[in-house]
């Protein structure tokens, strides 16, 4: 069997399988191969590969070029799936351990000579191009680092005079590298060589001084001064080089991102500065873990120490250390005795900083509870490095550079579960665990862990426990790890008030929050409420993914939750719950009522609560509240439905119906009107019954489930006469006519819809009157009575503008464009379905806005603008399929492969056309089913497919007799006069038209 396949680096790119060297090509494929190789693991984007490569002048056929030599690679290399091509670029899937650099960078720390070993010249030589400069000049300075670690090995062993001849060189070939001239100082100093090592100085600064005009740097020049003060600390064996960092993981993965930022901040920091880089995150999130991993790649460059000191902030049975005694512990680290240690906290941070003047120190500590904590252990000398970590943010801490720890990526959060368990696991079992896992390190390490010791177990059945999260907690603890313990010894350093908003938080219904709701959780006052979100935040026990907005990681949610069933008594979890529904029911009316004006007097209009927000200042931020809010809504509902509160349940059903249906949110409207039928059934309330009913109706029919439509209205119907109604039984009318009219039962849905416009009239409602019979002159038109379409919408416009209702008046203004196009009129029905699109894009209305797209297809097709019109119906389609309109998704289907024809893409024409008659048998609509049957019998006699054209022509012919569509049986004529030759179905088509007073222009059309 071949061997396995490794790569080297560290000289010119090789590669090797087994004891066989494998060829790679020649220069341009090296470099692809190269740049995937530096990024081994991550996806790599084309344009990327193509900078690096072909630079900024790249030929043509690049892409082409790319791919050609990614497919020779991966044949060369038998690479198979390990070289994939991805969304965002090419991906290298191998363990970075194949590559000699690993094992430099692993060998650096505690073996340099080892590590030194694995060179054999220039990094990528031969090569070229800005990643593979930028990645060249990283290991040079990793070499340097090296190096200069040996050199210092060598000199604390007493080996002066290898080093002397090494570091000789060194200085030859690096010479404006000072840390290389002080460490031949010093190797000469204790060699006895002192004035060689004084004359050493000497050229060192004159060539500083000549080269870069600079005098020598803090490091170089305190070696100086040290030398000629015969410091004692330079003689051997008082210096240490202490080493007590725990040892790094083994199965570390990912966070590249926040590596080379903290690799960046400390390489730009000036030189006389003692960096600090900090780490924050919340507990389990991986902070200690990423420290000691980034000090063993940097071990190198701190050859005088690197020390590591637990502060133990959120350590179980002890407070966090005080600030002098941690400088007792690190003053002994570096040898100092005790009677060497001044009592005071300033004298001890003195004699710490002169300690570590002139040594290149590198200093962890974790676990840090305040930067006041930490503030008196920071370094002042230039060349020391501190690495922070903290569950809190430590804003006051002067830092180089900071970053905030996340939870892990999915492909990430994969990979360290498969590395733990020591195979490579994936698929959605997987995928699934470490998402139940919120992708939180420790979590994911433990699940692992229970893994790895239950044989029996399978990835799935652990899967299983964890999706009961109400024993999450109790599952992610193996030994004396445990999610539940380290969330609770965060939740343990809060105060009071803290603790308080954090438990009650955890019974929010949603899964973000604002201050107001957190504020009504509470029962504080809002600003309380957000100064105690500000102290979560700084804890991470929160996150504030946008501003003003919070919310909980699921693991901190149930570990919120569970910590309020233990804590706070049912009644104060009962008045919490209620205080946040009252909240959400005052707040989603008072938006309503600026998002839809005319419905306010059908929903509830409760007082507001004490935590009230301030009003909307216009319809577009109460949308836009409504936008943040909809998914909490849903759950909201859900909650009071839970929990007995019907009047919560079905008062924020009715006052979010029109929004969810405006906004084309049938999934959620489903839910919601689902939780306020069961609650009202549940409390014996038949008027919210009803409603309920009627408006799982609404959304139904809008999704094409007219059987379901129907029934859940026919209900909802005699429940709002019995309560005696009448606005309720007007609405479950007209949905009734909607529903008799999608499934071609036109008489049934215009008597319907006249029943609803006698309450509405009685009533005095103009505007409900003007909408209904608006609806008849819809039915009208599956008629083919264009002209009388036109007359009532035209009606129905004055009347909608008289009232201010835009939504109405842009739905008149498309159906009157819809009429105008059908009696070829173009120009002007390209003027009513623009001004509708404006209206509709404005309130933010996307089933209409999707609707005016096809409408405006149709009409600039007729004009002979194809390609606009195609562009239209596919921005349509994408609106229809997010939202679930299958009717209207097969009428735009319908319509775009009629254009398809006329642009002679048969092919095209008769996918488009299939799929449409699938869906409207799917659901039910014989009227689409009609349209679509013409349609591809036009296609199909367009392509000389005649016997074909005739059978669907015959199929709809059929169907337009039962349902009455006069134009569509005129149509169906048309085409089997043409497919048979048959003159009597033209006499027949002619009569119809005539009679319809149809444009020729749009006969048979």
């Amino acid at each position: 069997m071949p061997g396995p396949l490794r790569f080297e680096l560290l000289g010119p790119l090789r590669a090797w399988r087994g004891d066989h060297e494998v060829p790679l090509g020649g220069v341009k494929q090296q470099t692809v191969l190269a740049v995937l190789l530096l990024e081994a693991g991550r996806p790599v984007p084309v344009d990327r590969i193509v900078a690096t490569v072909w630079g900024a002048e790249p030929p043509p056929s690049v892409t082409h070029l790319v791919q050609t030599y990614v497919s020779r690679l991966r044949q060369a290399l038998e690479l198979g799936g390990d070289l994939v091509s991805t969304d965002a670029g090419y991906q290298l899937r191998i363990d970075p351990a194949q590559a000699d650099v690993a094992a430099f960078e692993r060998l650096a720390a505690t073996d340099p000579a080892a590590a030194l070993a694995l060179w054999r010249g220039e990094p990528l030589g031969g090569l070229s191009g800005e990643a593979i400069e930028v990645a060249r000049q990283r290991l040079t300075e990793q070499r340097l680092a090296a190096l200069e670690q040996r050199a210092g090995l060598d000199l604390d062993a007493g080996r002066h005079t290898e080093a002397i001849a090494d570091l000789g060189r060194l200085v030859k070939e690096y010479p404006l590298r000072e840390r290389l001239w002080a460490l031949l100082m010093l190797a000469l100093y204790r060699a006895d060589r002192q004035a060689e090592a004084l004359r050493t100085y000497a050229t060192a600064r004159a060539l500083l001084v000549e080269e870069l005009g600079v005098e020598p740097g803090p490091g170089l020049a305190t070696m100086h001064q040290r030398i000629l003060a015969g410091d004692p600390s330079l003689s051997p064996g008082r210096r240490t080089s202490r080493n007590d960092l725990p040892g790094d993981i083994a199965d570390f993965t990912g966070r590249e991102p926040e590596l080379r930022r903290l690799l960046a901040a400390l390489d730009a920091a000036p030189p006389t500065a003692a960096v600090v880089l900090a780490v924050d995150g919340m507990a389990g999130v991986g902070k200690s873990t990423l420290a000691v991993h980034l000090a063993h790649r940097l071990a190198a460059r701190y050859p005088d120490g690197r020390l590591f000191l637990d502060l133990h902030a959120h350590s179980e049975g002890r407070p966090p250390d005080d600030p002098a005694a941690a400088l007792d512990v690190l003053l002994r680290a570096l040898g100092r005795a005790g009677d060497e240690i001044p009592a005071g906290l300033d004298e001890r941070a003195a004699r710490w900083r002169a300690e570590l003047a002139g040594r290149r120190v590198l200093l962890v500590l974790d676990n840090a509870a305040s930067a006041a904590q930490v503030r008196p252990l920071l370094p002042g000398a230039p060349g020391c490095l501190t690495l922070v970590t903290s569950r809190r943010r430590l804003a006051d801490l002067d830092c180089t550079g900071v970053v905030s720890l996340d939870v892990l990526g999915p492909s990430e959060a994969e990979a360290l579960f498969a590395r733990i368990l020591g195979a490579l696991s994936a698929g959605d079992d997987v995928a699934e665990v470490v998402a139940l896992c919120d992708r939180l390190p420790l979590a994911i390490r433990i699940a692992a862990a229970r893994l790895r010791a239950r044989p029996a177990w399978t990835v799935r059945h652990l899967a299983h426990r964890l999706r009961d999260r109400r024993r999450a907690l109790t599952e992610l603890a193996v030994g004396d790890r445990s999610v539940a313990a380290s969330l609770a010894l965060s939740y343990a350093q809060l105060t009071g008030p803290q603790q308080r908003l954090f438990r009650l938080l955890g019974l929010a219904p949603g899964a973000d929050f604002d201050a107001h709701l957190a504020a009504a959780a509470a029962g504080l006052p809002p600003a309380v409420a957000e100064a105690l979100l500000g102290d979560l935040l700084n804890a991470h026990l929160v996150q504030e993914p946008a501003p003003g907005r919070y919310r909980f990681h699921d693991l901190l949610h149930v570990h919120a939750h569970t910590m309020a069933l233990a804590t706070d008594s049912p009644a104060d979890r009962h008045d919490a719950v209620g205080r946040m529904l009252d909240q959400y029911l005052h707040t989603a009316s008072v938006a309503a009522d600026l998002h839809s004006p005319r419905t306010s007097h059908q929903r509830p209009h409760p007082p507001a609560p004490p935590t009230a927000m301030p009003p909307f200042p216009d319809v577009a931020e109460a949308r836009g509240w409504l936008d943040a809010e909809r998914v909490n809504l849903v759950a909201a509902v859900a909650l009071a439905a839970e929990s007995g509160r019907s009047e919560h349940a079905t008062g924020l059903a009715v006052t979010l119906r029109h929004y969810l249906d405006a906004g084309t949110h049938h999934v959620d409207a489903l839910a919601v009107h689902g939780h306020a039928l069961a609650a009202a059934r549940q409390a014996g309330d038949r008027r919210g019954e009803g409603t309920a009913l009627n408006s799982i109706a609404k959304v139904c029919w809008r999704v094409g489930r007219y059987d379901d439509a129907y029934e859940n209205s026919r209900c909802a119907l005699p429940i709002h006469r019995e309560s005696g109604d009448a606005v309720a039984e007007a609405d479950a009318l007209e949905t009734l006519g909607a529903t008799c009219y999608s499934l071609s039962r036109y008489d049934d849905a215009t008597a319907f819809y006249r029943q609803a416009v006698r309450i509405h009239r009685a009533a005095g409602d103009t505007v409900a009157e003007a909408t209904a019979l608006n609806n008849i002159g819809v039915i009208e038109e599956r008629r083919g009575r264009y002209r009388e379409v036109l007359s009532r919408c035209r009606e129905a416009l004055a009347i909608y503008r008289a009232h201010g209702d835009r939504r109405h008046e842009g739905g008149a203004l498309c159906n009157a464009g819809n009429a105008l196009w059908r009696l070829g009129r173009y120009d002007e029905a390209l003027d009513h379905l623009s001004r509708a699109m404006v209206i509709h894009e404005e309130i933010g209305d996307p089933g209409w806005v999707a609707h005016n797209l096809t409408s405006l297809g149709n009409v600039l097709s007729s004009l002979g603008r194809h390609d606009a019109a195609i562009e239209h119906c596919d921005r349509a389609l994408a609106l229809q399929r997010r939202s679930g309109e299958r009717a209207d998704e097969a009428a735009t289907l319908s319509d775009r492969g009629v254009i398809h024809r006329a642009l002679g893409h048969h092919d095209q024409s008769l996918a488009d056309l299939t799929e449409a008659l699938a869906i409207a048998g799917e659901i039910g609509d014989r009227s689409l089913e009609i349209q679509a049957l013409n349609g591809l019998g036009e296609t199909l006699r367009a392509m000389d497919r005649l016997d074909e054209a005739a059978s669907r022509h015959a199929a709809a012919l059929e169907l337009a007799r039962e349902t009455g569509d006069r134009h569509e049986e005129a149509r169906s004529h048309d085409g089997l006069a043409a497919a048979t030759g048959d003159r009597a179905h033209d006499d027949l088509a002619m009569a119809i038209y005539t009679d319809l007073d149809v444009p020729e222009a749009r006969r048979g059309a």
